[in-house]
């Protein structure tokens, strides 16, 4: 059964758009970001588990790398890293761009990259009992 009523066919002619406008428009509504505060510097104090340790060095970001010594310790010294912004929809947090989850520690290998560590990830190492964050190698 065909309906002539101009209304009705003006609003079928309508509902997909105003469909279309509701979830374009949904993900805008309700959409915060948040910037997260700096890390504080800090010093590092991590010990490279490996037969070979000198073969490696330690890099912070950008800056030079560090050669690691035969005994396999070095403190390194972290600055104040690049702060990022939490995403929030609706309320809840789908992004944390925390300074902590930045991987700016590079474990090196000659020229290549060997693993990338965030300041989470070395306070997850386990301790040694001179308070090195004891870090495998291979």
């Amino acid at each position: 059964m065909k309906n002539n009523n101009p209304d009705v066919r003006l609003l079928c002619a309508l509902l997909p758009l105003a469909i279309c406008l509701v979830v374009a428009w949904f993900p805008l509504c309700g959409c915060a970001h948040a910037l997260r505060p700096y890390n504080q510097p800090t010093e590092v104090k991590l010990r490279v588990q490996s037969p070979n340790p000198q073969e490696y060095s330690v890099a912070v970001g950008d800056k030079a790398a560090v050669p690691i010594l035969a005994d396999g310790c070095i403190t390194i010294h972290v600055p104040r890293l690049e702060r990022g912004c939490a995403m929030y929809v609706l309320g809840i947090k789908v992004k944390d761009g925390s300074p902590y989850e930045v991987r700016a520690i590079q474990l090196n290998r000659g020229n290549r990259t060997v693993r990338k560590l965030s300041l989470n990830d070395v306070a997850k190492l386990p301790v040694d009992d001179k308070g090195y964050r004891v870090l495998k190698a291979e």
